[in-house]
This record gives C-alpha cells, structure tokens and sequence, in this order.
C-alpha cells in the first residue's frame, strides 16, 4: 500500500473503533478503493468475525460450509491485514468475467456492488466456491470437496486459484477444448441472430451473398459484404473445416445448414461438451478414444495424442453405443456372423429375389458349428439360422477385425467399402466402427505390446495366404467410445460438428 495512504487508514481504524462503542457492526459500510482498502485491524477482528458469522447464516443460511468457516475462522480470508486484497479480488473477479470460456454462466455468481465490506467478504467467498464447484470433475474425487480449505490454502501459498484449478478434468480433450473455447469467444459475439443460407443448387448468388454475412457473423470474414473470392474461398473453407465438414467450399446442404446457426447455438455445444467431460472419469495415460460424433478414433500414449484414425460409425438409427473396454485380441481373415435384424430386414429379401445370393457373397449357413445347405422352401426361415461370411475381399468386415469386450457387440474393422472414409459426415455402419487403414492400426498396437511375439509382417504373411487367425494382445489397452460434438484440435482450434444422433435438439441453453 502507498505510504500516503497510512494517515488515511489509521483514520479509518480509529473511526472503525469509534463506531464499535455505539453503533452495530451491520450498519456500518466501507467502500473499497483500487488506492486504499481499509483491512480489518487484528484489534477488531473478533468483532468483525463474530459479526461475519451472524451474516453468513443470514445471508447462506443453507451453506454450512461458509457458515463453519467463518465461525471459526482467526480474521477474514479477502480484508484481512496479512493479505493482498487488490489482487486477490482481482483475481476473483476476473475469473468470473471469463467464466463463458469455462462453459459457466456468469449468472451462477453474485455481482459485488456491495459497499459492506462484511457482505463483500462472503459475496466473493460464496463465488469463490461457486467457481470451484462448477469447473471441478463431478465424480466421488471432488464430491466433498472442502473448496474453503483450498482457497485458505492458495492464499498462504500465493496463488488461490492454481489448487482449484487443478480439479478440472485431465483429460487432454477436455484442457483442449476449454482453450479453445477461450479462443472462439474472442473472435466471436454471443447472440441468436442467424443468416438463413440457402443451398448453393437452389440460387448459387444468393446463397454465396448471405454466406458472406454468415461468415462475418461467425468471425471468418472482416465485413458482412463486398470481400474478394479468394477471402470468401479461404473464409468457407476455414469454417467448413471448424465444423467437421468436406472443405471443397461448396455451399451444399450440410454446408449452408451449419452457416444457418447462431454463436449461440455453438457456444452450447461447446458448454454441454465440458459439462459431459466434467461428468467423465479420467482417461488412462494409455488409451484409445473414439468420439463417434467427431469420426475419429484417437490413441493416446503418456497423455499425448500419438496417432489417429478416421472411422465409419452407426447411422442414428443404429447407432454405435458409448461405452468402456479394452482390446482383447484380433482377428485376420475374420468371419462376419451377421446380427438377426440384418438377416431379417436385408439378407432375406435379397435371397428370396435371388437364390444364387447366399453362395455368390460367400455367406454360409450354420445349425448349431456345422455349414448346412438350406434349400430354397427355407429361406423364408433365414432368421432361424445362424449366417456368417467367409472372410474374403467382399466379407463386410474386409481383411482384419479388432475384439472389444462389450454386451453390445462392437468392434473396430476393416471394410471394402473405402470410399466413406472420404464423407466428411461418416454415419453408415450398423453400430460396429470401421476403421480407415487397419493395419497400421495393428502395427502400432503390436509394436506396442512389448510380450507379443507377433508382427505386422505375421499378419501381412496370413492376409496374403487368407488364413484365419486369432492373435491375443498380451497389453489389454483401455477403450473409451463417446459422444461429444465439439472437440479442439492440438492447436486449441475449436471443432464443432453437426449433431448426427440428435441428442442436443430439445435442450435449451444455459447461459
């Protein structure tokens, strides 16, 4: 504090005494300076304590944590003399004012416009708390967190706010996408204005005009209108790109639709995403993750995103299921045993048109381990039968299957129909995940299961003779498959992604 000030404090110290002879603590009030805080005087602590106790069961009745901690408190934690109260309340207060990039509503804290330093004090302990609260892993770890004890804490070790933040997720998505949402609303405001973009095929003019608005909505482009093609090419590529779509700038249906939304709409997304993380046990430092709205499967080593894939998952109405496993083991030249409802609803169709359909696509019919010839009076019956395909080019599964222990029956495979991997947008499978270059995804697993005794090369060795075989991972690596349509990249670049399986459409949002 500036030497010039201490006149000015011992004023207030002596008026403060003053006072506490005729007049109660809870009608005084102290205005709080960037230049002069008046502190609490270790002379007049207990009555400001015993006097902070009284109001905080007024003020929170229902928080027996505040009402504890200043019940037995020594002096205030924000006013007291030992402490740094310009910056301590900075700090609060600035975290409050980023609260948004934390996917929190800035109407979870009280507004301090209090001049009562008493109710300043619990004002900016209960947003403290709040705080804490709300960014912190919502799991048996954090559930009875004393937030109060952490803040005493921080305070003795000069820093209040690295404990808490330490209770955040750590999962590297998670640190991720809460940067780059930090990011997004720099460069963008929040509101619900939206640009109706028309498909490019229904008036091409009009479509790349209001484009141009769009993007200046979204901070992709410096003005609403009059920017150069070379801008607005950049510009729609960019977004595109930021939305899990097909860069080719073309305004096509899935296009326009995503320019069509409002910041707001995505800045939900984006809260909703950190909410789920936060309701997420962490990851393994070793791991796979799949985040089926994203496409990708993603594998971790140490924390640290090593290599990824991109994969076909189910269409919303099969649709792949998040779960927990791990990887057991691998099938080369696999058998395709096909679930009863696509023997129901595709497989028997087909054979009842074409009797030849069975024999021609490598499918065989089983009664109980034994392959039977069903006559054609049964195909109608299909689905009393157990069906599989030999692995072969036209087997659905292609060359090469990856085993997770499920009740769902999923798994990672390969597939002949490469082609999808191209889609921007890659929900066709059944459920089950196929897997663009699956080999190199089997090297990388064998090359780190350090006890197997196999090789890409023994694998490559059963493809080219189409032998079947079971190889057994001796490192059982963690699987984590969930859903999320926002994610950053690993330059904190925020993603979103349309919202294939619906599950955002009857939320409201939360800010």
């Amino acid at each position: 504090m500036n030497k010039q000030n201490y006149p000015l404090l011992l004023l207030l110290i002596l008026l403060l005494a003053e006072q506490s002879c005729s007049t109660p603590l809870e009608k005084q009030s102290f205005s709080v300076h960037e230049d002069n805080v008046p502190l609490v005087s270790k002379e007049y602590a207990k009555e400001f304590l015993r006097e902070i106790a009284l109001r905080a069961r007024q003020v929170f009745p229902d928080d027996s944590l505040i009402i504890d901690f200043y019940s037995n408190r020594k002096n205030l934690i924000w006013f007291a003399p030992d402490s740094s109260p310009i910056s301590n309340i900075a700090g609060v207060q600035q975290k409050i004012s980023q609260s948004l990039s934390y996917g929190i509503s800035p109407d979870k804290f009280i507004p301090i416009d209090t001049t009562d330093i008493l109710i300043k004090e619990l004002y900016l302990t209960h947003n403290y708390q709040t705080f804490g609260k709300a960014i912190s892993r919502k799991d048996s770890a954090t559930k009875d967190t004393n937030w109060l004890a952490i803040l005493e804490y921080g305070k003795q070790n000069g820093s209040i706010f690295k404990e808490l933040l330490s209770l955040q997720p750590k999962n590297a998505e998670y640190q991720r996408l809460q940067k780059g949402l930090e990011q997004y609303l720099e460069n963008v405001q929040l509101n619900d204005s939206v640009i109706q973009v028309p498909n490019f095929k229904k008036d091409s003019l009009k479509s790349y005009l209001l484009a141009q608005k769009a993007l200046y909505l979204h901070g992709f482009l410096p003005t609403p209108k009059n920017n150069d093609s070379a801008k607005i090419i950049s510009a729609l590529k960019t977004f595109q790109y930021q939305h899990g779509l097909e860069t080719d700038a073309i305004i096509g249906k899935a296009t326009a639709k995503e320019l069509s939304k409002s910041t707001n709409y995505f800045y939900y997304q984006a809260q909703k995403s950190l909410e789920k993380w936060r309701k997420t046990k962490d990851f393994e430092p070793n791991h796979i993750f799949v985040n089926i709205a994203t496409y990708k499967l993603k594998i971790y080593n140490n924390q640290q995103l090593d290599t990824e894939h991109k994969i076909v998952v189910g269409t919303p109405a099969k649709r792949t299921p998040e779960l927990d496993s791990w990887l057991n083991y691998m099938i080369i030249y696999p058998y395709w045993y096909v679930p009863k409802s696509i023997v129901t609803e595709e497989l028997t169709p087909k054979v009842l048109k074409d009797s030849t359909y069975l024999n021609r696509n490598g499918y065989e019919v089983l009664s109980g381990k034994k392959v039977i010839h069903l006559s054609s009076s049964k195909f109608s019956h299909l689905s009393s039968y157990r069906i599989r395909q030999k692995g072969g080019r036209g087997n659905a599964l292609g060359k090469i299957k990856f085993h997770l222990q499920n009740k769902f029956s999923v798994y990672f495979h390969d597939t002949p129909s490469k082609r999808f991997f191209k889609k921007g947008r890659r929900a066709y499978s059944h459920g089950c995940m196929r897997v663009d270059h699956p080999l190199e995804l089997a090297d990388y697993l064998l090359q780190h299961d350090s006890a197997n005794t196999y090789t890409i090369d023994s694998v490559n060795y059963y493809i080219k003779n189409k032998t079947r075989k079971v190889i057994t991972f001796k490192r059982k690596t963690p699987i984590h498959i969930r859903y999320f349509t926002v994610e950053a990249d690993s330059l904190n670049t925020i993603r979103f992604y349309p919202d294939v399986y619906g599950n955002l459409k009857n939320l409201e949002y939360t800010y």
